[in-house]
């Protein structure tokens, strides 16, 4: 088989073409994965006290440095169903977790703590069962959400009655 000098022209052609777009793909690709090596990677996660082993009515809220530059976690706290941030206030001397901001560097773990009980009045206008997203925020003020999680609220004794503004 012999191919006469424009098919040979073409050949060449298509195949310079097929290079071009496979460089413009692997250079895409590696630039996409340097942006993101120079990024923070904070990966949160939700959990009930219950499932730690704790008796009280807390959600454990906990902050992992996934990526390889050191990332600052300024503030954490949890978000309603309503979209509402609720920000737990900063640790004083008597509760030492967590001390904010903190430094994380790669694999490094900070855990927040944020109390159902203390926020019962708010939280109960969207019923006994609810979905919440815990978050940590970053020096940079960008906002890392971790998976929904469905908690049953604490119930009430009987005798206690919860006012709500009318809507």
């Amino acid at each position: 088989m012999y191919f006469d000098s424009n098919e040979l022209s073409f050949l060449a052609d298509y195949a310079r073409q097929v290079l071009t777009i496979y460089a413009a793909i692997i250079s895409t690709y590696v630039l996409y994965l340097l942006v993101r090596q120079s990024r923070p990677n904070i990966k949160v996660t939700v959990e009930k006290s219950e499932d730690r082993g704790f008796s009280e009515n807390m959600i454990i809220v906990t902050a992992q440095n996934a990526g390889k530059k050191p990332a600052t976690v300024t503030v954490f706290g949890i978000i309603t169903p309503d979209g509402k941030k609720i920000i737990v206030p900063p640790a004083n001397k008597e509760i030492s977790r967590p001390f904010l901001p903190a430094r994380l560097r790669e694999g490094e773990v900070c855990t927040g703590f944020f109390n159902l009980d203390a926020n019962l009045p708010y939280l109960v206008q969207f019923g006994d069962k609810i979905i919440i997203e815990g978050f940590f925020r970053d020096i940079e003020k960008r906002d890392f959400p971790s998976l929904p999680l469905e908690i049953q609220l604490p119930t009430l004794p009987e005798n206690v009655k919860i006012l709500q503004r009318p809507h």
